[in-house]
Formats: structure tokens, sequence, C-alpha cells
């Protein structure tokens, strides 16, 4: 089951729930009503929009919720849409209306200029009007009611009339069916002329045999950071015993799995095609087009605009996509997964840690969490186009361009044991601390380029490039 099919059930909790009924054609509003979502309450500041009960139901803001749920949820103002995505899932192309579309036309009911829509994972969601309709309050939060989302998608909703508490639960997920010996030892195809895809023989070892814990990691094949500091990748596991780990470190094995449950183990294109996320390699080309890739950034971008994130004013997006393909197609590189990287890595360039946007460093070079004594040695990179700055943290690129293929160059010292191509000069200042070709895949880079980073590489994929295939 995916990582999106696993969290919509929790994602429609969010909406709507039977709550207490109250007097006939009531309009007073009552806010004394908390919201706790899978057994920690929501807390909303005291500016913010609050949960409060209107004719009998109880409302929540949706933003708040969302957020809580570990969702996405955006505002379109040109259609009047609340776009809900639960994680891991790309966010939904059809929302987009083309310009200069009648305002009777567009999707959100606009003659109320109250009314919007919901639209969850793709779907857009009807509620009966007994449940009410979602709205915007004179604060300009778009609120729901709880009842009809969580009836349609399956979440536990209470309503404890003494304590004044809305409960939500997302209800248990059925254990893993066991696999049996044809699932083991199987072989596919790759498809024709995609990388990474699933061949070969899985885990023959496990033919037969009962998935335990173990067993299900082993699936992964994903790094693991075990509590002496050591990693194995979970591949090693296969034929592992639990009498083999203490008590501690297989309570450790439980809260990765959890992690990497999260995310799906396979990844699914537009158009069918996939392979298995655990095989998705550095070296290749790209996959998303420029066009795929800033479509992706400008939504971002938008969305960023609009909720003010990291508290502080919102630094506009380098135009970075032609130098990552660019640059990463003359280092073999997947450009375009090297760029969903530096998304991640930078908090879309808002540059909410130690390095600043000044620095060009898109990928947290030398960010160790330690600033820099500035006599640190450049390890033989361009002391023209690289610069270990006192007080800095990371290294300092004197352009977009030099950060872009340092970056790249670092992804290449993992992925490969090559030298660098003909003509390259050395710009990344840890290329050289490196266990060279020792992840050439992008889960590979778990627990390497990001302590203890379990799903790191997941991430990557799933939560940031995937996205910019959708469009």
């Amino acid at each position: 089951m995916s990582a999106a099919t696993l969290l919509l059930p929790v994602l429609v909790c969010l909406m709507l729930f039977l709550a207490p009924a109250g007097p006939a054609g009531a309009t007073a509003l009552s806010y004394d009503v908390g919201v706790v979502i899978n057994a920690s309450l929501l807390s909303i500041p005291a500016h913010d929009q609050q949960a409060f009960i209107k004719d009998g139901r109880v409302y929540v803001p949706l933003r708040a919720v969302g957020k809580n749920l570990g969702c996405e949820v955006e505002w379109i103002r040109e259609t009047r849409q609340v776009v809900i995505t639960s994680r891991g899932r790309p966010a939904d192309p059809l929302k987009r209306v083309p310009p200069g579309t009648p305002a009777a036309a567009l999707p959100g009911r606009t003659g109320d200029r109250q009314r919007v829509q919901i639209v969850v994972d793709g779907q857009i969601k009807e509620f009966s009007a007994d449940y009410g309709e979602p709205f915007i309050t004179a604060a300009g939060r778009t609120v729901v009611p709880l009842r009809a989302v969580g009836e349609a998608l399956g979440c536990e909703v209470d309503w404890n009339s003494a304590t004044r508490l809305v409960t939500i639960r997302s209800k248990p997920q059925a254990p893993p069916p066991s696999r049996g010996p044809e699932e083991y030892g199987e072989t596919r195809p790759s498809p024709s002329g995609y990388p990474g895809a699933p061949g070969g023989t899985r885990f023959g070892g496990s033919a037969g045999r009962r998935v335990g814990l173990l067993q299900e990691l082993a699936e992964y094949r994903t790094n693991l950071r075990l509590l002496d500091g050591t990693f194995i990748n979970s591949a090693e596991l296969v034929d592992k015993d639990e009498e083999n780990f203490s008590q501690a470190q297989l309570d450790r094995f439980r809260s990765d799995l959890d992690d990497l449950r999260k995310y799906d183990a396979r990844v699914r294109l537009p158009d069918g095609r996939e392979w298995a996320t655990a095989e998705l390699t550095i070296l290749g080309p790209a996959i998303a087009t420029a066009d795929q890739l800033r479509a992706w950034l400008e939504a971002e971008a938008r969305k960023r605009v609009r909720t003010e994130q990291w508290g502080r004013e919102f630094v506009p997006f380098p135009d970075l996509v032609d130098l990552y393909l660019r640059i990463g197609a003359e280092y073999g590189v997947r450009g375009d997964l090297a760029l969903a990287q530096a998304a991640k890595e930078t908090g879309y360039w808002q540059f909410g840690g130690d390095v600043q946007p000044d620095q060009n460093n898109f990928c947290g070079l030398w960010a160790t969490g330690t600033a820099l004594t500035g006599g640190e040695s450049l390890n033989g990179a361009d002391p023209a186009l690289v610069r270990l700055e006192a007080g800095r943290h990371g290294a300092t690129f004197a352009t977009p361009q030099a950060g872009v293929e340092a970056h790249i160059q670092h992804l290449y010292a993992y992925a490969t044991t090559d030298p660098l191509p003909p003509g390259k000069v050395l710009l990344s200042p840890r290329f050289v601390y490196v266990q060279r070709g020792s992840a050439p895949t992008w889960q590979g880079l778990n627990a390497r380029w990001a302590v203890p980073g379990t799903t790191y590489g997941q991430s990557i994929i799933h939560d940031f490039w995937l996205k910019a295939l959708y469009y």
C-alpha cells in the first residue's frame, strides 16, 4: 500500500464530523472547542482562526489541521479551491485552469465569495447539505465542518460534550500480508529505456518464510544507522534473526520501519511506468523536463509567498533549472533529481538554517553545525571559486554556477569511482572525504549524506522530484 493511500484516511478526518446538536437555526459561534489529532492537542496561535461550533456543527481551520496531519494545503485564489495533498503524493495538476476563464466557469463556486471547493488528492469533495459546507471566515481562513470527510474516508472521530473535545484518530492499518515463495526470487524485466527498473532476484534466501521485522526491513534495501554509530544496508538483514540484536536495537529498527512505510517502495510516473525506489540511480539522464521543473518551482514559490514560511520575508527562488540540467548532463548525473535535493536541503531556497542565500551553497556542503575557523583546507578545490570563511557555516561559492557544479561533483563522488570528466576543476572541498562509489543510488545516500537519514533519499524522490513530473 502506498504512503499516499495510508495517509488518505488520516487526511480526510481533518474536515467533517458529527458535532453536538445545537438549537435549530442557531447562528452564534462558540469557541470553547478543543481538537485532538492522534493523541496530540491541536495548538493554534491565539491570533489565528480557532475551532468553533456554528449551527450545531464543529468547524476547524483547514490549514492548521492539515499541517498537523503532515499534509500540504494550498489555497488557489483563481479557482477558489483548497487543494490538500497527502505526504509523498505529487500535487494535483487538474486544479489549474486556463488564464481568462470566466468566473462563472471556475470550479470554486465563485457566485458566493465565501464558498470554496475542497480537493483531496485530486478528488473534488462534495458534501451533503446536512453536513454543512466549507467557507471562508471574516479573518480570511478556510474552515470546514468535521463530519463528511471523516465518514467518507474512514477516520474515527468522537465528540465529548463534557470536555468539549473533538478527537480524531486514524484507523489502525492492517499488517502487510505474508509473502509467499512466489514473490521472493521474482524476476521482472526493466521497462525499456528507463533506469534502475526492477530486475534480478529479490531476497531468494527468504523464500517461503513469514515476513517479520528484519525481513520487511530487508525489502527496502536502504542504509540504516545502528545504535553503535555504524550502519548497514537493510538487505543484509534478510537472513538474520532478531536474537542477533539487542532490544534497544530492535526498537530502533521498528521506528525505522515506521518511517520507511511512509514512502512507496516503487516510483510511479504519470504515464504508468514504474521501478523500485531503491534502484533509482544517481547517474543517468534527467527524466523531468525543464518546463516541468519550472512549473513545479513556480507553484511552490506561489505557495510560499502566500504562507510566509519561516516567519520572515520570502526569498525569491534562484533560476537554477538550466544549470542543474546542463551541468548534471556533463557529469552524467541526473540534474533534475539533484535540483530536487537542493530544494530539500535549502527549504525551497528559504535557507532557514545556518547556510545563507549569498553563499550559493545549495546542498549544505561543509555545513556541519559548527562555524568555520577559516583555516580549513580547501582540499584541492579552486580557491578562485570556493571560500571557507571564518564564522560562516558551509562553503561559500563565488557564483550560482560554481555552487551547482560543486553539488553535482559531490553526488558524482558518491556515485562512481571514475575521475572527474576531462577539463573539470574541483569545486567540492569535501570531495576527498567521500568513500568513492559508495552510494550509486539516491536511496544509498541515506545515513551517508544525512545522519541518521533513514528516509533521506526516499524524501528527495517522493516529496520533491515526483511533484515536478506531474506538471
